[in-house]
């Protein structure tokens, strides 16, 4: 069985949080905007993939990408962020963003590009990711969804 981004259920939230936990990603409001996650499960239901959207009016965080250390290099990373990004052209969204502290190239692959911490519309400034989830120093980064 291929192993793809679907989106996420219930029961997956636990093996979820426990893969942020070891990837060192906070679970701060993960649970809150579980409805629009997508995971990777092995064969076996085991969560080894995730990422999420945090949806802020008519603009997306895209949070929580992670995937476990046994299963990186397989494409499984960009399988969610395609998911989320289709997610957010569903839902009609002007654009999509991110914070990162050390992947900065590796979503500029995906269509992001780095935006002035200062140009994010109010809804995502008022995010816990914004205001506190991440260091100042994190890159902020913008991708037009439409």
């Amino acid at each position: 069985m291929s192993l793809q981004a679907v989106p996420a259920r219930p029961h997956d939230l636990k093996d979820a949080l426990a893969l942020l936990g070891r990837s060192q990603l906070t679970e701060q409001d993960v649970a809150e905007h579980w409805g629009h996650y997508f995971v990777v499960r092995e064969d076996d239901g085991r969560v080894v993939g995730v990422a999420g959207l945090e949806v802020h009016g008519a603009f997306g965080l895209l949070r929580s990408v992670a995937v476990d250390e046994d299963y990186r290099r397989q494409g499984l990373a960009a399988g969610l962020v395609t998911a989320v990004v289709e997610r957010a052209r569903h839902l009609r969204m002007a654009d999509l963003y991110l914070l990162t502290t050390d992947a900065r190239g590796y979503f500029e692959r995906h269509g992001f590009r780095e935006c002035p911490r200062q140009e994010a519309p109010p809804a995502i400034r008022a995010s816990w990711e914004f205001g506190s989830g991440c260091p100042q120093t994190a890159i902020l980064m913008k991708r037009p969804v439409g």
